[in-house]
């Protein structure tokens, strides 16, 4: 009786665990989704308008390296979430890499060489030469390393150019939800780093709201002949 009772709380907990990291996926990809009318615009005038590509750039990795870690630790959802994401962000970073002015360009194709030589090491010999768990650790370590520089870029762009175009009100609402929903997962599947990264996504996400409303107001400012929401 005892040991059905047991089966039938694990059965549940599988359960939740799988609904919540489906919910993660779904909302992982509208995160991502939601620069796509600026990079459709960029691609259309050809010309990246002086927007950094740092934020895709970091993106691009954290998606990469998290989706090495949930793979070691065959966390099989996140890898597709993981995956999902960094296909959508890749095309972003290409398409930077492409409009970005001539004296940039140079400069973002050896970083992409650099990236492309990082992840190889991280993911192909450095693991391989360790014992499991410490592979695992090395991996949770960069992932995480990556993701709060991710959160922290994000957020200074906002208080820096008090600017919220490229970091809107419904992108911080979508990357609060898609943390929570990770962070749920995480605690559900005991993984100390996915709770990690995805408290400080969560936390990065409210203090983005934070400052983009009530504080804004609604107002619309004219800048360059368009309407662009700012930070009063």
């Amino acid at each position: 009786m005892e040991n059905g009772i047991v089966l039938t709380i694990i059965d549940m907990e599988n359960k939740v665990q799988t609904a919540v990291g489906i919910a993660g996926i779904v909302s992982g990809v509208f995160l991502y989704l939601t620069p796509m009318k600026i990079v459709i615009r960029i691609a259309e005038e050809r010309s990246s308008e002086k927007l950094s590509v740092t934020p895709y750039f970091l993106a691009y990795l954290n998606c990469v390296f998290y989706m090495g870690y949930t793979a070691w630790s065959s966390n099989w959802l996140a890898v597709i979430a993981n995956a999902l994401d960094a296909l959508i962000v890749f095309h972003y970073v290409m398409i930077f890499m492409f409009l970005s002015p001539i004296n940039l360009i140079a400069y973002t194709r050896v970083g992409a060489l650099l990236v492309v030589f990082v992840v190889l090491v991280t993911f192909i010999f450095v693991p391989f030469s360790m014992h499991e768990h410490l592979g695992l650790l090395f991996n949770g370590l960069v992932a995480t390393a990556f993701s709060i520089a991710l959160y922290i870029t994000s957020l200074f762009l906002v208080i820096q150019r008090k600017e919220v175009e490229f970091m809107s009100f419904y992108t911080s609402i979508l990357m609060l939800l898609n943390g929570a929903f990770w962070f749920v997962f995480g605690l559900l599947r005991q993984d100390f780093f996915i709770v990690l990264l995805n408290g400080v996504g969560c936390g990065v996400g409210a203090a983005q709201i934070y400052l983009m409303y009530p504080n804004n107001k609604g107002k619309i400012v004219k800048k360059g002949g368009e309407d662009k929401t700012k930070i009063a």
